[in-house]
């Protein structure tokens, strides 16, 4: 019997096996979420508005729209993340998510600390004095795509400026203190959006405010409507006189301290009192303070 060569018959159905075993073999690329990093208008404290370079931050992820105070993190997340570079975000760990749309959420002290913030549904644990937070959001953002964080203070920069004026020569502040609002159940964080609740009780003690020179100032969560009591201590040469540690007093009458508020409060120091004069709001958003009464020690 004489033998059929059946190749030529064979080779077309072998190349259009060969062709749907490529297709079905092709792994499609999962990309990690970006993370880029800048200071909201007014926040930064550089000349420049990228986030400065090894600070910290947290970052928290849900399905977007979720509800926080009811909904649960992403797998992998909330985890820490560092300001690699100008304008880059990189966290301890890369972020993988199914297909989807997703909102981000980041919390930082504006620092290289890690900001070890525990948010219970949607909660934070109990804030505290003298930490810059800083809050930002990212919505609807696809896996592999970026999620573009953009800070905003959420604390209050209370700063006290002292000035030389009729009579005064030789002015050294030596320090200025003031009160400070005491945490309480409300000075938490919603994450949602990044609001801090007021304090609504001050301090016993005024305590000391931080820097050098003649401008002082202090971090301070938000307060509801309570005065604070500020004492300034000045070496001088006033009236011809010379002075040393002198006490000045004064109390800045009742008023909200807003987050994301920074309060400049001017005096200035003449041969006869300590005057009040005039106060100003700077890189934060607007507020206003009444002159308060001045007493000299």
């Amino acid at each position: 019997m004489k033998k059929r060569d059946i190749t030529p018959l064979l080779l077309p159905i072998l190349l259009l096996s060969a062709v749907s075993c490529s297709k079905d073999s092709k792994i499609e690329t999962i990309e990690s979420v970006k993370f880029s990093a800048s200071y909201a208008d007014g926040a930064q404290t550089k000349s420049t508005a990228a986030f400065t370079m090894s600070n910290k931050s947290t970052i928290y992820g849900y399905t977007s729209g979720a509800i926080l105070s009811s909904a649960t993190p992403m797998a992998g997340l909330p985890l820490e993340a560092t300001a690699t570079a100008a304008g880059i975000l990189t966290p301890a760990s890369s972020v993988y998510l199914p297909k989807g749309l997703y909102d981000f959420y980041s919390v930082s002290l504006n620092n290289s600390s890690s900001p070890a913030i525990n948010f219970t549904s949607g909660t934070s644990d109990q804030l505290s004095n003298g930490n810059d937070y800083l809050w930002a959001k990212a919505v609807n953002i696809a896996e592999g795509g970026t999620a573009s964080f953009s800070y905003k203070h959420r604390a209050v920069l209370v700063q006290v400026n002292v000035a030389a004026g009729t009579g005064v020569t030789n002015l050294s502040v030596q320090d200025i203190k003031i009160d400070k609002p005491t945490a309480g159940s409300t000075s938490k964080m919603n994450l949602a959006d990044g609001i801090i609740g007021s304090a609504t009780a001050i301090g016993s003690t005024v305590e000391s405010m931080g820097g050098s020179g003649n401008s002082r100032s202090s971090i301070i969560l938000p307060l509801s409507s309570l005065p604070l009591k500020v004492e300034i201590y000045v070496n001088a040469t006033i009236g011809g006189n010379n002075v040393t540690n002198k006490k000045y007093s004064a109390t800045i009458p009742a008023q909200q301290y807003s987050g994301g508020t920074k309060y400049s409060v001017n005096f200035t120091i003449s041969a006869t009192a300590l005057t009040f004069t005039g106060a100003q709001i700077e890189d934060w958003t607007s507020s206003t303070i009444t002159p308060p009464p001045i007493t000299e020690n």
